[in-house]
């Protein structure tokens, strides 16, 4: 039988390459696609980083928008609840900073009256109006030129006039801010917290009339008196009211009267009476209104005209507005160290009363104390009476600033003394 043998199949150079090329191209393309897988992963990351940056990028931006936003809303609120709005009470904050001391000097020649605003105060001289922190420090000092000048203040502004002249001006702690030339002689002025003021003038056509301006010096009411003179003139706290007390003499008696105005019309919102008497003096007290006749003290609320009244026995002869309530002096005419000290709430109801045996020169009421100027020395009195500090001052003192419990700036017409009555005089 013949032998077959198995015929050997030589595979040439070629094919093996070929199926090595095989491989390397699936190896390839399994590279190819790995990178393609990398670079999608590299380009999914790459949108996830730009997404991040956008989100904080937002979040940073609603961030800074809410604390503008709330800075605004901040500013609004000081700006509509502050007298005098935000803008003047910085500028008197920053007028107030820095240190003074005592003694420290006062201009011009007489010292007529003395003005407490809170951390400064205003003294009134025949020649010059000058404000001081209560540290001493002087922050203005002007001259006015009026022969006959009357101060009125409010939170932030001081208003000086000229009584039987035409001239008034207008006071931030940075100075003078404003003037005012009216076309008749003034009676009296007042100025509200707000700094709307108003102004009562003598006329050729009527007895008197009332002029108020606004903040801006704008005209924002005007009220003609036929047949009354007008002698007190005060702008409500918040500025949108008016009152008016005016008087008549009718066989030899006054009958006076106070009125309420809106700035819609001519005529009164309320009126109250006061036969055979006469109003001396108006002022703000919380959400009333104080009125001073010779032997009585009266509270007239702004809105709903409920009315309180206290009697006095003798004649009123000093009237405190203070935070703290009203203080108010009486005494009899034949007899100056006689004196009735009456304390009155916001609200118009009696406190306290008590009496101080000797000569007032000047008296104030802080923190529900009384401090009581004599020619030489200083009483401190709680609200019933009660002496609780003494202390000395040179003769010559005629005016008092209360700068804190414990301490008083004693005012002279050339020298502003500080007495502190737990270290005596400084």
């Amino acid at each position: 039988m013949a032998e077959y043998k198995k015929k050997k199949i030589k595979r040439s150079i070629f094919h093996k390459k070929k199926h090595s090329n095989i491989d390397n191209d699936i190896t390839v393309e399994s590279k190819k696609k790995s990178n393609k897988f990398e670079n999608d992963n590299d380009s999914t990351n790459n949108i996830k980083v730009i997404k991040g940056s956008k989100i904080r990028r937002k979040r940073q931006t609603k961030i800074f928008v809410c604390i503008v936003a709330l800075m605004l809303l901040v500013v609004i609120i000081l700006s509509a609840t502050l007298p005098g709005g935000l803008y003047e009470n910085t500028v008197n904050f920053f007028a107030t900073i820095g240190q003074g001391s005592y003694p420290t000097s006062v201009s011009g020649g007489v010292v007529l009256n003395v003005a407490d605003n809170g951390s400064h105060y205003y003294i009134l001289g025949d020649t010059n109006i000058t404000a001081y922190s209560s540290s001493g420090k002087i922050i203005f000092d002007e001259m006015h030129g009026f022969s006959n000048p009357i101060i009125s203040v409010s939170g932030t502004r001081a208003l000086i006039f000229d009584q039987g002249g035409k001239s008034l001006y207008v006071y931030n702690l940075s100075g003078k801010i404003n003037s005012l030339t009216t076309k008749d002689e003034i009676i009296t002025a007042s100025i509200s917290e707000d700094g709307e003021f108003a102004v009562a003038t003598h006329s050729n056509s009527y007895m008197s009339v009332v002029t108020v301006y606004d903040s801006d010096f704008e005209i924002a009411f005007t009220w003609n008196s036929a047949k009354e003179i007008v002698n007190n003139v005060l702008v409500s706290p918040d500025g949108d009211r008016l009152a008016v007390s005016s008087f008549d003499v009718v066989s030899g008696q006054y009958n006076s009267k106070v009125m309420i105005f809106d700035f819609e019309s001519a005529n009164a919102l309320h009126t109250t009476d006061f036969n055979n008497s006469l109003v001396i003096k108006i002022g703000n007290t919380e959400d009333g209104i104080s009125i001073i006749t010779s032997n009585k003290y009266n509270y007239l609320h702004w809105y709903d005209y409920n009315t309180t009244s206290i009697n006095v026995s003798g004649e009123i002869n000093s009237f405190k507005n203070t935070d703290d309530g009203v203080l108010i002096t009486v005494n009899r005419p034949n007899d100056r160290s006689d004196n009735d000290i009456i304390l009155i709430s916001s609200e118009g109801e009696k406190i306290s009363e008590f009496k101080i045996n000797h000569t007032i020169t000047d008296i104030q009421y802080y923190d529900g104390r009384v401090y009581s100027l004599n020619d030489t020395f200083i009483n401190i009195y709680d609200k019933n009476g009660k002496v609780l500090k003494k202390g000395s001052c040179d003769y010559g003192i005629n005016k008092l600033f209360v700068i804190s419990s414990d301490t008083v700036a004693a005012i002279s017409d050339t020298e502003i003394f500080e007495i502190n009555f737990e270290e005596g005089e400084n």
